[in-house]
């Protein structure tokens, strides 16, 4: 008998998974173009978390409760083995940028999720899943992750670039305009994607070609023009 197969999941390509199921399907098989993420985006994340874990919670938005932001949480994340609609195994793990403990009683958690990209409200509902993933492994750990049961906050803080003020002496001093945004929970939305995502892992061929998805034009080009 052969051993019950385990996908891996990511939070942070839950929701734009769907975008592009043949470029999906290809990316199970390990077949995918070079995706560049500019570093840039990492040192952003990194100064504004060196930051943000100096000053209170409250400063990200006055309507969190007083809490702390852990610290000690600054690795990776999994979840135990859960089951998608159709009963299939798969885990997920990923990394966390602030979780805070609010000072309630009983405790309570909260994960916040930084981006630095232009502030819109409707932002929010293009990384619930991504948000709601996290949470979903907190409440069940892998023997590596830490148990949180009572989830209170999901969130996102958005920085957007917006002028400079001084450049000085090889300095220059950069104004962000920043906005905190509240998610809700959603884990039926979650094993919903999930469910999708392990359908189209599980195909026996390629869906058809996306033609809005630049991958796919790009490939059609190539064999339009018999390079391929």
């Amino acid at each position: 008998m052969s051993e019950e197969k385990i996908f891996k999941v990511a939070p942070s390509g839950l929701d734009y998974a769907l975008k592009c199921k043949r470029c999906l399907w290809l990316s199970h098989k390990g077949i995918k173009l070079d995706a560049f993420f500019p570093p840039i985006f990492n040192a952003f994340d990194l100064i504004q978390k060196k930051f943000l874990i100096t000053q209170s919670v409250k400063l990200m938005s006055k309507d969190l409760p007083d809490g702390r932001i852990m610290t000690e949480l600054n690795g990776f994340i999994g979840s135990s083995t859960l089951n998608d609609k159709k009963g299939r195994s798969f885990v997920i793990s990923g990394k966390t940028d602030v979780v805070v403990e609010f000072k309630t009683s009983p405790k309570k958690y909260g994960i916040i999720d930084l981006k630095t990209t232009n502030i819109n409200p409707s932002k929010i509902e293009n990384y619930k899943l991504q948000l709601e993933s996290y949470a979903t492994i907190f409440q069940n750990p892998n023997s590596k992750t830490p148990k949180f049961s009572n989830i209170e906050e999901l969130g996102l803080y958005l920085f957007e670039p917006k002028e400079i003020s001084k450049i000085s002496d090889g300095a220059c001093n950069m104004k962000f305009e920043t906005l905190y945004l509240k998610g809700n929970r959603c884990h039926d939305d979650l094993i919903k994607r999930v469910t999708d995502i392990i359908d189209i892992y599980l195909m026996d061929r390629p869906p058809e070609y996306n033609l809005a998805c630049s991958s796919c034009k790009f490939v059609n080009s190539l064999k339009k023009e018999k390079y391929i």
